[in-house]
Protein backbone atom coordinates (compact mmCIF):
# COMPACT_ATOMS: atom_id res chain seq x y z
CA UNK A 1 0.00 0.00 0.00
CA UNK A 2 3.17 2.11 0.72
CA UNK A 3 4.64 1.63 -2.56
CA UNK A 4 1.62 2.60 -4.36
CA UNK A 5 1.43 5.74 -2.73
CA UNK A 6 5.17 6.58 -3.47
CA UNK A 7 4.43 5.61 -6.58
CA UNK A 8 1.50 7.51 -7.30
CA UNK A 9 3.25 10.54 -5.36
CA UNK A 10 5.97 10.34 -7.92
CA UNK A 11 4.09 10.35 -11.52
CA UNK A 12 1.96 13.37 -9.25
CA UNK A 13 5.40 15.01 -8.99
CA UNK A 14 6.50 14.59 -12.92
CA UNK A 15 3.26 15.78 -14.13
CA UNK A 16 3.43 18.79 -12.01
CA UNK A 17 7.10 19.26 -13.25
CA UNK A 18 6.36 18.86 -16.73
CA UNK A 19 3.16 21.31 -16.67
CA UNK A 20 5.15 24.12 -14.72
CA UNK A 21 8.06 23.56 -17.69
CA UNK A 22 5.62 23.64 -20.30
CA UNK A 23 3.57 26.99 -18.88
CA UNK A 24 6.94 28.64 -18.42
CA UNK A 25 8.18 28.11 -21.92
CA UNK A 26 8.14 31.80 -23.49
CA UNK A 27 5.13 32.39 -26.17
CA UNK A 28 6.57 33.69 -29.63
CA UNK A 29 4.68 36.95 -30.44
CA UNK A 30 3.88 37.37 -34.11
CA UNK A 31 3.79 41.23 -34.92
CA UNK A 32 2.66 42.68 -38.06
CA UNK A 33 5.51 44.76 -39.41
CA UNK A 34 4.21 48.22 -39.68
CA UNK A 35 6.40 48.99 -43.02
CA UNK A 36 2.96 47.82 -45.25
CA UNK A 37 0.68 49.81 -42.60
CA UNK A 38 3.05 53.02 -43.67
CA UNK A 39 3.12 51.85 -47.49
CA UNK A 40 -0.92 52.31 -47.90
CA UNK A 41 -0.97 55.29 -45.61
CA UNK A 42 1.62 57.39 -48.39
CA UNK A 43 0.60 59.65 -50.36
CA UNK A 44 1.81 61.30 -53.76
CA UNK A 45 3.87 63.62 -51.88
CA UNK A 46 5.32 61.02 -49.43
CA UNK A 47 6.69 58.88 -51.89
CA UNK A 48 8.37 62.17 -54.00
CA UNK A 49 9.96 63.52 -50.74
CA UNK A 50 10.87 59.37 -50.20
CA UNK A 51 15.19 59.74 -49.75
CA UNK A 52 16.73 56.46 -50.23
CA UNK A 53 20.33 56.10 -48.79
CA UNK A 54 22.96 55.59 -51.53
CA UNK A 55 23.84 52.46 -53.22
CA UNK A 56 27.63 52.16 -51.35
CA UNK A 57 25.54 52.18 -48.14
CA UNK A 58 23.32 49.35 -48.88
CA UNK A 59 25.75 46.80 -50.53
CA UNK A 60 27.56 47.59 -47.19
CA UNK A 61 24.64 46.26 -45.12
CA UNK A 62 24.03 43.91 -47.57
CA UNK A 63 27.76 43.00 -46.97
CA UNK A 64 27.41 42.57 -43.40
CA UNK A 65 24.49 41.41 -42.80
CA UNK A 66 23.28 38.92 -45.19
CA UNK A 67 22.37 35.71 -44.17
CA UNK A 68 23.85 33.84 -47.78
CA UNK A 69 27.36 36.23 -46.94
CA UNK A 70 27.52 35.00 -43.59
CA UNK A 71 26.58 31.39 -44.66
CA UNK A 72 29.79 31.81 -46.73
CA UNK A 73 32.11 33.39 -44.35
CA UNK A 74 31.37 30.80 -42.05
CA UNK A 75 32.41 27.68 -44.63
CA UNK A 76 35.49 30.03 -45.61
CA UNK A 77 36.39 29.53 -41.70
CA UNK A 78 36.00 26.25 -41.74
CA UNK A 79 38.01 25.07 -44.82
CA UNK A 80 40.61 27.90 -43.98
CA UNK A 81 40.54 25.20 -40.41
CA UNK A 82 40.99 22.04 -42.87
CA UNK A 83 43.51 23.51 -44.32
CA UNK A 84 45.63 24.44 -41.06
CA UNK A 85 44.55 20.71 -39.97
CA UNK A 86 45.73 19.31 -43.24
CA UNK A 87 49.71 20.77 -43.03
CA UNK A 88 49.64 19.56 -39.70
CA UNK A 89 48.65 15.78 -40.06
CA UNK A 90 52.23 14.84 -40.67
CA UNK A 91 52.43 15.93 -36.74
CA UNK A 92 50.35 12.74 -36.48
CA UNK A 93 53.00 10.15 -37.27
CA UNK A 94 55.35 11.31 -33.62
CA UNK A 95 53.82 9.90 -30.84
CA UNK A 96 55.32 10.52 -27.46
CA UNK A 97 54.70 7.67 -24.86
CA UNK A 98 55.45 7.69 -20.99
CA UNK A 99 54.27 5.98 -18.35
CA UNK A 100 54.53 5.77 -14.62
CA UNK A 101 54.66 3.74 -11.53
CA UNK A 102 54.51 4.59 -8.14
CA UNK A 103 53.74 1.77 -5.37
CA UNK A 104 54.95 -1.53 -3.36
CA UNK A 105 56.68 -4.09 -4.99
CA UNK A 106 57.38 -7.80 -4.12
CA UNK A 107 60.75 -9.10 -4.83
CA UNK A 108 60.66 -12.99 -4.81
CA UNK A 109 64.31 -15.16 -5.19
CA UNK A 110 64.71 -18.41 -6.14
CA UNK A 111 67.28 -20.99 -5.04
CA UNK A 112 68.24 -24.12 -6.72
CA UNK A 113 70.39 -26.92 -4.61
CA UNK A 114 73.08 -29.08 -5.25
CA UNK A 115 69.88 -31.46 -6.81
CA UNK A 116 68.73 -30.97 -10.32
CA UNK A 117 65.48 -29.84 -9.03
CA UNK A 118 65.47 -25.96 -8.75
CA UNK A 119 64.01 -25.12 -4.87
CA UNK A 120 61.77 -21.83 -4.61
CA UNK A 121 62.14 -19.69 -1.79
CA UNK A 122 60.24 -17.00 -1.70
CA UNK A 123 61.81 -13.99 -0.16
CA UNK A 124 59.73 -11.37 -0.92
CA UNK A 125 60.32 -7.57 0.73
CA UNK A 126 57.64 -5.16 0.13
CA UNK A 127 59.54 -2.05 -1.53
CA UNK A 128 58.14 1.54 -1.98
CA UNK A 129 59.94 2.82 -5.79
CA UNK A 130 58.68 5.16 -7.90
CA UNK A 131 59.53 4.02 -11.86
CA UNK A 132 59.13 6.84 -15.07
CA UNK A 133 59.43 6.13 -18.80
CA UNK A 134 59.11 8.55 -21.43
CA UNK A 135 59.80 7.51 -25.08
CA UNK A 136 58.97 8.39 -28.81
CA UNK A 137 57.73 6.21 -31.40
CA UNK A 138 57.67 7.17 -35.12
CA UNK A 139 54.75 5.14 -37.34
CA UNK A 140 54.99 7.01 -41.09
CA UNK A 141 52.25 5.87 -43.26
CA UNK A 142 53.50 5.30 -47.40
CA UNK A 143 49.99 6.68 -48.25
CA UNK A 144 49.98 9.84 -45.86
CA UNK A 145 53.13 10.79 -47.30
CA UNK A 146 52.75 10.65 -50.46
CA UNK A 147 48.78 12.11 -50.23
CA UNK A 148 49.62 15.44 -47.72
CA UNK A 149 50.11 17.80 -50.14
CA UNK A 150 47.23 16.35 -52.30
CA UNK A 151 44.72 16.60 -49.46
CA UNK A 152 46.00 20.01 -48.36
CA UNK A 153 46.06 21.24 -52.05
CA UNK A 154 42.28 20.21 -52.23
CA UNK A 155 41.43 21.73 -48.93
CA UNK A 156 42.83 24.98 -50.62
CA UNK A 157 40.87 24.41 -53.65
CA UNK A 158 37.89 24.12 -51.14
CA UNK A 159 38.58 27.19 -49.81
CA UNK A 160 38.82 29.28 -52.68
CA UNK A 161 35.72 27.49 -54.31
CA UNK A 162 33.62 28.64 -51.02
CA UNK A 163 35.30 32.49 -51.75
CA UNK A 164 34.11 32.82 -55.49
CA UNK A 165 30.27 31.94 -54.48
CA UNK A 166 30.61 34.21 -51.81
CA UNK A 167 31.54 36.74 -54.47
CA UNK A 168 29.57 35.74 -56.79
CA UNK A 169 26.60 35.69 -54.17
CA UNK A 170 27.43 39.34 -53.64
CA UNK A 171 27.50 40.41 -57.10
CA UNK A 172 23.81 38.69 -57.37
CA UNK A 173 23.10 40.85 -54.47
CA UNK A 174 24.47 44.35 -55.87
CA UNK A 175 22.30 43.35 -59.27
CA UNK A 176 19.43 42.35 -57.45
CA UNK A 177 19.75 45.90 -54.66
CA UNK A 178 20.47 48.47 -58.20
CA UNK A 179 17.24 47.04 -60.16
CA UNK A 180 15.12 47.49 -57.58
CA UNK A 181 16.70 50.89 -56.74
CA UNK A 182 16.11 51.72 -60.07
CA UNK A 183 12.79 50.75 -60.38
CA UNK A 184 11.74 52.34 -57.22
CA UNK A 185 13.28 55.67 -58.74
CA UNK A 186 11.26 55.12 -62.25
CA UNK A 187 8.29 54.63 -60.69
CA UNK A 188 8.17 57.05 -58.02
CA UNK A 189 8.61 59.22 -60.88
CA UNK A 190 5.76 57.94 -63.17
CA UNK A 191 3.43 57.74 -60.12
CA UNK A 192 3.57 61.80 -60.48
CA UNK A 193 2.13 62.06 -63.67
CA UNK A 194 -0.51 59.06 -62.92
CA UNK A 195 -1.75 60.72 -60.32
CA UNK A 196 -2.33 64.02 -61.91
CA UNK A 197 -4.06 62.05 -65.16
CA UNK A 198 -6.03 60.13 -62.49
CA UNK A 199 -7.26 63.72 -60.49
CA UNK A 200 -8.13 65.11 -64.36
CA UNK A 201 -10.08 61.94 -64.92
CA UNK A 202 -12.15 62.38 -61.94
CA UNK A 203 -12.73 65.82 -62.53
CA UNK A 204 -13.91 64.66 -65.60
CA UNK A 205 -16.98 62.64 -64.76
CA UNK A 206 -18.03 64.12 -61.95
CA UNK A 207 -18.69 67.11 -64.25
CA UNK A 208 -19.95 64.63 -67.15
CA UNK A 209 -22.23 63.02 -64.31
CA UNK A 210 -23.34 66.56 -63.57
CA UNK A 211 -23.88 67.20 -67.01
CA UNK A 212 -25.71 63.80 -67.78
CA UNK A 213 -28.07 64.55 -64.72
CA UNK A 214 -28.93 67.89 -66.72
CA UNK A 215 -29.51 65.92 -69.95
CA UNK A 216 -26.41 67.88 -71.76
CA UNK A 217 -24.54 64.46 -72.55
CA UNK A 218 -25.80 61.23 -73.72
CA UNK A 219 -25.04 57.92 -71.67
CA UNK A 220 -22.28 56.83 -73.76
CA UNK A 221 -20.54 59.97 -72.93
CA UNK A 222 -20.35 59.50 -69.37
CA UNK A 223 -19.43 55.74 -70.10
CA UNK A 224 -16.60 56.83 -71.70
CA UNK A 225 -15.68 59.53 -68.91
CA UNK A 226 -16.19 56.80 -66.42
CA UNK A 227 -13.66 54.18 -68.27
CA UNK A 228 -11.14 56.61 -68.64
CA UNK A 229 -11.09 57.40 -64.74
CA UNK A 230 -11.06 53.83 -64.20
CA UNK A 231 -7.98 53.20 -65.93
CA UNK A 232 -6.05 56.05 -64.84
CA UNK A 233 -7.40 54.78 -61.11
CA UNK A 234 -5.87 51.60 -61.95
CA UNK A 235 -2.64 52.80 -63.52
CA UNK A 236 -2.01 54.63 -60.81
CA UNK A 237 -2.69 51.53 -58.30
CA UNK A 238 -0.63 49.09 -60.37
CA UNK A 239 2.54 52.18 -60.21
CA UNK A 240 1.85 52.48 -56.36
CA UNK A 241 1.60 48.42 -55.92
CA UNK A 242 4.70 48.01 -58.01
CA UNK A 243 6.91 50.72 -55.92
CA UNK A 244 5.59 49.18 -52.44
CA UNK A 245 6.58 45.81 -53.75
CA UNK A 246 10.48 46.62 -54.41
CA UNK A 247 10.68 48.86 -51.89
CA UNK A 248 9.73 45.99 -49.52
CA UNK A 249 12.13 43.56 -51.94
CA UNK A 250 14.61 46.39 -51.59
CA UNK A 251 14.85 46.46 -47.27
CA UNK A 252 15.36 42.98 -47.67
CA UNK A 253 17.76 42.05 -50.17
CA UNK A 254 19.89 45.41 -48.54
CA UNK A 255 19.13 44.65 -45.24
CA UNK A 256 18.43 48.12 -44.65
CA UNK A 257 15.33 50.07 -43.17
CA UNK A 258 13.85 51.85 -45.78
CA UNK A 259 10.33 53.56 -44.42
CA UNK A 260 10.59 54.52 -40.66
CA UNK A 261 7.81 53.56 -38.68
CA UNK A 262 8.39 56.32 -36.32
CA UNK A 263 7.62 58.69 -39.50
CA UNK A 264 3.78 57.14 -39.46
CA UNK A 265 1.89 59.21 -36.55
CA UNK A 266 3.35 63.11 -37.64
CA UNK A 267 2.29 61.58 -40.99
CA UNK A 268 -1.57 61.28 -39.51
CA UNK A 269 -0.95 64.25 -37.65
CA UNK A 270 -0.68 65.97 -40.96
CA UNK A 271 -3.42 64.37 -42.92
CA UNK A 272 -5.78 64.70 -40.01
CA UNK A 273 -4.55 68.65 -39.77
CA UNK A 274 -5.46 68.91 -43.37
CA UNK A 275 -8.46 67.71 -43.54
CA UNK A 276 -9.67 70.05 -40.89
Amino acid sequence: MNRNRILMFIAALFIGVVTGAQTKLPVREVRMDSTMLILNNMTVDDYINLHLPPLDSLYYNAYCMSNAIKYYDEEAKYYASAVTTEKLKPLDWIRLVSSANYGNTDIASTLRSEATYPIWVENSSKQRNFFFNVGVTLNIPLSDVFNTHNKVRQAQAKLRQTQHRRDAELDNIKQQIISLYCEVISGINSLKSAAERMVIAKAQYEFAEKDFINNKITSEVLYRCKSYETAATQDYERLRSGINQALLSLEVVSCTKLISPEKEPQNQEERHKKKK
